[in-house]
């Protein structure tokens, strides 16, 4: 009777198994996304944060079509994005609370394999002419730039001049600057009107800060530009390359 019962209990056993197997076995991601964020006018990559930057978000249509869910995919600092485990089917593509105006692409197929996507956006401010160096004498960082509106719109809130000890510097990931005699930090109250010829500055004040900096290495600096646009929901900061100095 013992025998039985094992025998019963084995077999039992090895068809939940057989049925789990089977009911597990879907096919796997089949298809690999990958490109950048780039502006429509010169097709240069948009930077952002790597920390609530800007993101992707997707929606599997097909026969998820009825009740999609959302996906963000996450986009790099530099503006450029991977994601190897993609299912190929159709997608509905949709850039909200970004640091350009969103938009939305209704159905856009991606097939198995690999597939290279770039998405051009306007961005709301562009950073031009950047230049941050070091005056060792005066003992402070400069940075000087110019800044075009994205669109006529598209006013300013604020200027910032960052600093971290990595290259994802920008405004969740930061050094706390005391002003000194510089000016990390200049903030428009009313916002702005964003004149494309003007030089705006800003500057780190290296003595007030001389906890910060008390390391002699590399130091990361990035200029970060914040808009004040009405209908395009959480703005995110516009962002020039960070630049990389020895202290």
């Amino acid at each position: 009777m013992k025998k039985i019962y094992y025998l019963i209990f084995l077999i039992t056993g090895l068809l939940i198994g057989a049925t789990s197997c089977q009911k597990d076995n879907f096919p796997g991601p089949d298809a690999q996304v990958f490109g950048a964020i780039r502006d429509s006018v010169g097709g240069g990559l948009v930077e952002t944060d790597l920390v609530n930057g800007s993101k992707i978000g997707t929606y599997e249509l097909g026969e998820y079509a009825g009740n999609p869910e959302l996906r963000n995919w996450v986009v790099m600092q530099n503006g450029e994005y991977r994601n190897n485990l993609v299912f190929s089917n159709t997608y509905k593509i949709e850039f909200m609370s970004c640091n350009f105006f969103p938009y939305t692409i209704p159905s856009l197929v991606i097939n198995p394999g690999p597939n290279q996507i770039d998405f051009k956006v306007v961005p709301f401010i562009r950073i031009k002419d950047l230049s941050i160096t070091h005056d060792a004498t005066a003992k402070k960082i400069n940075a000087s730039f110019k800044l075009q509106a994205g669109k006529p719109t598209v006013k300013l809130s604020s200027i910032t001049l960052y600093v971290f000890t990595d290259m994802f510097v920008g405004e969740y990931v930061k050094k706390t600057i005391s002003a000194g005699t510089g000016v990390p930090v200049r903030s428009f109250v009313p916002a702005a009107t964003i004149d494309p010829e003007a030089i705006y500055t800003l500057s780190i004040d290296l003595a007030a800060n001389a906890s910060v900096f008390s390391v002699h290495r590399n130091y990361y600096f990035r200029v970060g530009a914040k808009a004040s646009q009405a209908g395009v929901g959480t703005i995110r900061s516009n962002y020039a390359p960070y630049v990389k100095i020895a202290l």
